[in-house]
């Protein structure tokens, strides 16, 4: 059974998610310019929804030379929250994530 997830900003799209106990998520830093800023706003992020032992590897070499982290969270609730966190980053084009291999894409802004 899938579950959509609908974020509370307007800014990402709903992604669907199957339901199980643990979802893997993926991170890059696309940012060229303070990419270790953009790394330490999602580093705090990831140990929020999933504690210190989700960052293993992501350091700022690893960024610099275009590394995916991967990490695993437990239920919906924390996937949420990540993306719900860092949706200001994915708008912009500063971060790409991966929720179980689907990438999370931002919404088209309009202009009038």
């Amino acid at each position: 059974m899938a579950q959509i997830l609908k974020f509370p900003t307007k800014k990402i799209q709903p992604v669907t998610v199957r339901s199980r106990q643990k979802h893997r998520i993926a991170v890059e830093i696309l940012g060229d310019v303070r990419a270790r800023r953009i790394r330490w706003v999602v580093q705090f992020e990831i140990q929020e929804v999933a504690g210190y032992g989700a960052l293993d590897g992501f350091k700022d070499a690893a960024v610099a030379v275009g590394y995916r982290h991967r990490f695993w969270v437990s239920g919906s609730r924390p996937v949420r929250q990540f993306v719900a966190e860092t949706a200001d980053l994915v708008a912009a084009g500063k971060v790409a994530i991966w929720i179980d291999g689907v990438k999370v894409q931002p919404r088209i802004k309009r202009n009038a």
